[in-house]
Order: structure tokens, then sequence, then C-alpha cells
């Protein structure tokens, strides 16, 4: 019998806990891992604190709500810094308190009188090979109302390189919710922020000590001995080092192996302090259900774990958007309308890169887009891929149609066209920079492509990082540039190092958003030099298989994702999965129209987009009622909630009736096939 049908036995009737924990004297789900480190304990009451909100409550968080602040800015406590890194602002308009939230019961809509206040106990930890370079942070988060008779674990890889607090008022809370224990991984990425001025870093809580200090507790140290930091500093002063960008690890490689920690990590501190006095039974694989989900590179970070596991730690799966890259497979074809793509998709670096080339550029086809106003330079930018042969327009207004429609020629979807100009104002060349440091393993002395990261002035000159930034960047920081003052420094502008957004290219003498820089990063994803093929080799060491050895599986996706398109990741992910599982898959995908990457609410956003949350928490509610009761999987389908409307900036709020939901048998009109490589894709 496989151990699936006996996990839906045992968790149907929720009696395996007291049964099967006598069948071991010691299950490995006891046995502490040797890799566990500086595990730190702290109880919330759900009123003064609390696992979610910080005891903030949804209210909260909301719209006009005040961001919270620190009794001493320059000194913040574990606790304050905690509390502003779980705070999100979320948009009543979107529905956020209303149709969904922490303070919204996922399975009748209806309000809890807690206002999203959780009680619970929360545990942070590293998992660490030894050497305390690795670090890679962990949160267990769990509630009052876990029950050990019917036990269930959440596992959450955190979106993007942000902190560990940054899914849980998003959709972390929703395993909360569920009574179960939540535990979520930064993946070996997180908030590591080592300011190499001021030698200061990031402990577990976010705190800040000097680096000798922390030693192994640093949450990320760059490796650079003192000798050698100082070198660097007399050429490149006021540097700041990230640890996804500076680590040399390339952590994309364990993001599999990262998540089944996590839920060892869960069982084994859940087995410690449940049992207590000895006599609690053990919760194990068998007795126990496990969902591992997350959004992004979280998302691809959850079947990256199912692809990992093949000891059966986890029961099923929901990723939402995730970005995943795919091994190649010319047998693989993916279809909409008379659109056909084969193979199995492009690298992260692969459309970053390009993206960063031409969405400046393709801003100017679309004036009414989202922070069009914001792009000052996208003239410039086309002119100079003009000059460069890389458009072949003469005129402005035909570059940026022309720029435009290489972007779609290279796989994206018509409906991202209104999001270039504000993804490219959101997270330009700093996150590829980011991503082919990580992939090619350079340090922060390194500066692939003559750029570095530092706090600039009104100039846009390098300048000593602010106390007040440095003191509660743990709380502020994606895990990288730009936060507040914070950016990505062209070191290469003939002026001197400039803040890259407004240097001058050295080839061009203008200022073009650093084309130069951009050119430099694509061939490191696409060429042929030393650094190139060190970055490319990087990349190949975690494209993923594409088996998730039958595990249930939900992938949601918005159709107009402009920053993790769905041509690159999720349909030639389908069509890679049919390939390798074909009948025995349960991999099913669920395409959302008018829903984006992005949770943003903001003018030109709130009347066109659904946000994905909402059907990222119908996924959770699915499956789990897939493993809990027997439920069968949606098939896979397009879903098409209707927008908003209105004035931009002026959307009338969300309601129940414009979501559209996931059903278990779509119309032949909204199906999606996948068969054999093949994936079809109704427009």
């Amino acid at each position: 019998m496989k151990r699936t049908t006996f996990r839906f036995l045992t968790t149907v009737a929720w009696v395996g806990a007291a049964s099967f924990g006598a069948l071991a004297e010691t299950p490995g789900e006891v046995t502490k891992p040797d890799w566990l480190r500086s595990v730190q304990k702290t109880v919330f009451d759900g009123q003064s604190d609390d696992l979610v909100t910080a005891g903030l409550g949804a209210s909260g968080m909301t719209d006009k709500a005040p961001v919270p602040g620190y009794a001493d800015r320059l000194h913040p406590t574990a606790a304050e810094l905690r509390r502003a890194a779980l705070f999100l602002r979320g948009s009543s308009g979107e529905g956020f308190g209303r149709l969904y939230g922490p303070n919204v019961d996922p399975r009748t809509g209806a309000a809890f009188r807690d206002d999203g206040k959780i009680a619970g106990t929360e545990y942070l930890a590293y998992a660490n090979d030894g050497d305390g370079r690795q670090n890679v942070a962990m949160l267990l988060q769990v509630p009052t109302s876990f029950r050990a008779d019917r036990p269930c674990i959440l596992a959450v890889p955190v979106n993007g390189s942000a902190s560990l607090y940054r899914d849980i008022v998003d959709f972390g809370y929703w395993g909360l919710r569920r009574a179960c224990a939540v535990v979520y991984t930064d993946k070996g990425l997180g908030n590591g922020v080592h300011d190499l001025e001021t030698d200061t870093v990031n402990r577990l809580d976010g705190t800040r000590a000097g680096a000798a200090e922390a030693g192994r507790e640093a949450h990320f140290r760059a490796d650079l001995d003192e000798s050698k930091r100082q070198e660097f500093l007399k050429t490149f002063p006021h540097r700041i080092a990230f640890k996804h960008a500076h680590s040399k690890q390339n952590p994309e490689t364990g993001w599999g192996r990262g998540v089944v920690r996590a839920i060892q990590f869960a069982f084994y501190q859940l087995n410690q302090d449940g049992r207590g006095s000895g006599d609690g039974p053990y919760l194990t694989r068998d007795n126990t259900l496990v969902i591992a989900t997350g959004s992004s590179n979280g998302g691809g970070a959850a079947l990256y774990g199912g692809e990992y596991d093949k000891e059966g730690w986890i029961d099923g799966i929901v990723a939402a958007e995730p970005q995943v890259q795919v091994q190649p497979d010319d047998a693989a074809m993916v279809e909409r309308g008379s659109t056909k793509r084969p193979g199995t998709g492009r690298t992260l670096l692969d459309y970053f890169t390009t993206a960063i080339l031409y969405q400046p550029c393709a801003a100017v086809a679309t004036p009414d887009a989202p922070r069009r106003e914001k792009l000052a330079f996208a003239e410039n930018r086309c002119q100079s891929l003009k000059d460069k042969g890389l458009l072949s327009a003469d005129t402005i207004e035909a570059q940026g149609n022309e720029a435009l429609a290489k972007l779609r020629d290279y796989g994206w979807e018509p409906e991202s066209d209104i999001l270039h100009a504000s993804h490219y104002d959101i997270a330009p060349d700093a996150t590829a920079a980011k991503y082919a440091s990580d992939h090619g393993r350079f340090g922060v002395e390194e500066r692939i492509c003559g750029l570095s990261y530092a706090a600039a002035d009104k100039d846009g000159r390098p300048m000593p990082i602010p106390t007040e930034v440095l003191a509660t960047i743990f709380a502020t920081a994606p895990g990288g540039a730009p936060v507040g003052p914070v950016d990505i420094i062209n070191d290469l502008d003939p002026a001197g190092p400039r803040r890259s957004a407004v240097s001058a290219s050295a080839s061009t003498g203008r200022q073009d958003y650093n084309l130069d820089g951009a050119l430099c990063l694509r061939e490191l994803a696409t060429g042929q030099s030393a650094n190139a093929k060190r970055v490319q080799a990087g990349n190949r060491e975690f494209l993923a298989s594409g088996d998730l050895h039958g595990k249930p599986t939900i992938i949601v996706h918005g159709r107009a994702d402009a920053r993790v398109p769905v041509g690159f990741t999720s349909r030639p992910y389908l069509a890679l999965n049919s390939l390798v599982e074909g009948d025995q898959s349960r991999l099913r995908y669920v395409e959302v129209t008018n829903a984006q990457h992005f949770g943003a609410s903001e003018p030109g956003y709130d009347n066109r987009f659904v946000r994905l949350t909402i059907y990222h928490l119908h996924a959770l509610e699915q499956m789990y009622a897939h493993l809990t009761q027997g439920a069968s999987l949606p098939d896979h389908q397009i879903v098409r909630p209707t927008p908003r409307g209105g004035e931009r900036g002026q959307a009338p709020a969300l309601e129940a009736r414009n979501i559209a939901s996931i059903v278990k048998r779509p119309s032949q009109a909204d199906s999606i096939r996948a068969e054999r490589g093949r994936v079809i894709i109704p427009d």
C-alpha cells in the first residue's frame, strides 16, 4: 500500500498519532538533526503580541494604518524588529480583511472576533552543516490550537530574499487557522546584511552586532578577512554585502533540501515540546499531514522540495506563481492559440536580463502604464539600444513599440504589456545582478559588471549608510537593494561611482539606466566569457527535473505575470512533468487571468488586476480537502475573475462576485490539456 493512501486513511479519522508513535522506540522525527543550531523560543499571548500581527491585529495592517515605530530607532529591540518585519499594509480594496486575511475564516469567509491575532509559541533556528557560513534560517510557529491527536504542518519556503516573516500575513496564517504548525525557511537567502564599513552583521533575530562578536551566529558575514576588507574599502568605501548576492554558495542548489530540513526541524521541535514528560505520542510522517507551499521563488522552492523528497516528508504541494527553472527538454511544447513555444522555458537569469534590457524602452509604448512617469531616461535607453544595433526603428515611438514586441516574442504574454514600466521601476538591475553573483558564487569584492551596493546621497554618490537605516534594515530590506537610500552602484560611470539608475554608461556617455551594466549581465546569462561560464554552470546545478514522485500538487499562476512569466516557468514545468510522470502525475495547473505577480494596489493596478493570493488560499483549501477528506483535485484550468474596473486610483472595492472559483471540472473553453509533454492553453 502506498504511503499517501495510508496517510489518507489515517488523516480522515485523525487517529494515527496515538497508535503509530508507539511503533518505534526512536523514530527519525524525534532525533535531533546534527545540522540544527541555535533554537530560540518565545511565547505569545495572542493579545499584547501574537504569531501573525505582533499585537497590531488585521485592523492595524490596513491601508491607512501607521507604520509601527521604535522606542529608539538607533537601538531597536528584537521584538520591535519582528513587529516591523511582520507589518504588511493590506488593501481593503483588494479584499484584505474582508475576503481574505488572518481575521477571515478560510472555510466560511466569516470574520473572527480576534482580529487576526493568534496565540502560540515561536521558535527561531539555523540549519548549518558546521562552519557557520550556511546558516539557513528557520521559523516554527505553533498555535495554541495545535492538536497532537490530529497533527498537521505547513512548510513555507519564504518568498524572495526577505526575512522569515515575509509571508505570514499574506498566506502563512492559513496554516495556523487550520490548527497546523507552520515552519518557514529563508532558503539560504534571507535578510543577511554585512555593512563592511562598520563591520556589523545581523543576528538571527535581526539585531545587529560586530561581525567578530556575532561569530557563527551571524546570519551572514562576507568571506573577507580583515586585511582584504580594509583593502577593498580603500578603493570602494561604504560598500555593503548581501547574503543572497555574496554568500558564494549558490543557495538555490539546496532549496529542496532546505524545505525538507525545515519540516524535519518542525517534527523534532514538536516532539520535544509535545512529549515534555515523555508520555505523549510521537508525531511521525505516518500520522502527521504535511503541506509545502510558497509564492514566487518560495513557490519554486516548494516544487524543488517535492522533487528532493523521496522519503515521504511531504504529502501535498501548493505553489503560487513559482519561480522554477526547468531542465531542457526539446520534447516539451506549450501552445496558446497560434503561438507555439517548444522546450522547457527559460532560466531566471535569461529572462531577467532580457527584461532589464528592453523594459525601460518598452515603457515608451505604454504611456498610461503604472509608474511610466518615473522612468525619466526611457527615451535615452531607446536611443542607446538603437546605437548598439539592438533596435532598428528610427523614431523613439517606433523604438518603444519594437522593444515591446521583442519582449512579447521572447515569451512575455500580451497581458503583461502594461506592467513593464512599473516592474522595471520596482526591481531593476539590482535583482539580476544579485542572481548572477549568486549563481557564479562571486564575492562582494568581485563586483561583477562593475556593480556594487551602497547607500547613495542625493546625487547618487556612495555614502555611509545612515545609522537608523542600518539598525532597522532587517525589517525593511527585501534581501538586497533597493531599500531606502541603499541601491546598486555603477562603479564604471565615467564620472565616478554613482547609483546605477542615474549613472551614465561609459560607452554611450548618456544616462540610459547603465546600459553597459545591463549588457554585461546579459552576457553572463548567455555569453562565453569565463565569468559567463561560471554563472551558467551554477545555474545548471539546480534545474528542476519535473519529477514530483506522484505527490498531489496544485500550481496557481497569474497569466499577466511580468516578473515570473508563465511561459518560462509554470507552463513548461507542467509539460515536463507530463513527460516524466505521465499517467502517475497528480500535478494540477490553474492559470488565472487578470492576475499578476506583485500584490500591488496602486493606481493602474487597482482597476486591472485581482490579487493572486486569493487563489493561493483557495488552492490550499482544496489541497487540504483532498488530503483529509479524499476530495478530488481540480482539473487543469483557466480561471477568469472580473477585475475591479473603474478609473485608475479609484477602483471600486473587490467583492466576492468578482472572484471566479477554481472548479473541479472546468468547461471545455477553460480546460488546459497536458499530455506527453504537450500543453494546450486556451485563450
